[in-house]
C-alpha cells in the first residue's frame, strides 16, 4: 500500500473519532523504521516502515501536531535519517538523546515546548519500558511491534484508546460537576 493510500485510510479513520489528540509523539528505531540508529552510520539509506510515512502526513493534513522522543546514543544519525527521509518538518519539537530515565525527561520537555497537556498526547513506541512510564504521565501510549512498527492498526487502536480515556475523563468531570453542584 502506497504513501497516498495509507494517508486516505489514516484520514478516514481520523474522522470516525471526535476526541483527537493534540499530539502525537513517536519513537524513531523499530517505531517508524526497521533499525537502530546506534548501529547505523551517516551515510546509511534509511526506511520506514511501509505506514509510517503516511500515517504522518495524515496527521499533518489533519492539524494534529507531531514530535519525536528517541532516547539514542547517536543523535546526528537519527537528525540525518529524519533529513534524508524528508521528515524533519513535520516534527514541532524532537527529543532525540540518552537518557536513562524513560523518556520521563523528553516529555516534560515536549510538555515544556508545546504547552501540550500530557492527557492530550498520544504516543507510539517499541519499548514496553517507555510505554509503561510515559502512561503513568496521563499520556495515551501504544506498545508497538518491534519489526511492525507503527502501523494503520496500531494508529487506529492509539486512537481509540485516546478517545476512550478522552471519555472517561469527561465522564469523571460531568460526575463531579453533579456532585459539587
Amino acid at each position: 500500500m502506497g504513501d497516498e493510500r495509507v494517508k486516505a485510510e489514516a484520514l478516514q479513520i481520523l474522522g470516525r473519532f471526535e476526541a483527537l489528540p493534540r499530539l502525537v509523539v513517536f519513537d524513531l528505531d523499530h517505531t517508524i523504521w526497521p533499525l537502530y540508529c546506534d548501529c547505523c552510520s551517516i551515510g546509511d539509506s534509511p526506511r520506514l516502515f511501509r505506514h509510517a510515512k503516511g500515517i504522518m502526513c495524515a496527521l499533518k493534513e489533519k492539524g494534529i501536531a507531531m514530535a519525536v522522543s528517541s532516547r539514542s546514543s547517536t543523535p546526528d544519525i537519527a537528525n540525518a535519517f529524519l533529513d534524508k527521509l524528508e521528515l524533519q518538518p513535520m516534527f514541532v519539537t524532537k527529543e532525540i538523546f540518552d537518557s536513562w530515565t524513560h523518556k520521563t525527561e523528553h516529555f516534560q520537555r515536549i510538555q515544556r515546548t508545546t504547552g501540550i497537556p500530557y492527557e492530550s498526547m498520544l504516543f507510539f513506541d517499541d519499548e514496553h519500558r517507555n510505554f509503561a512510564t510515559v502512561s503513568k504521565m496521563g499520556v495515551t501510549s501504544i506498545l508497538v511491534d518491534w519489526d511492525g512498527g507503527v502501523n494503520l492498526e496500531m494508529f487506529k487502536l492509539g486512537l481509540n484508546n485516546f478517545a476512550a480515556k478522552f471519555a472517561a475523563s469527561s465522564t469523571d468531570k460531568d460526575e463531579q460537576t453533579s456532585f459539587n453542584g
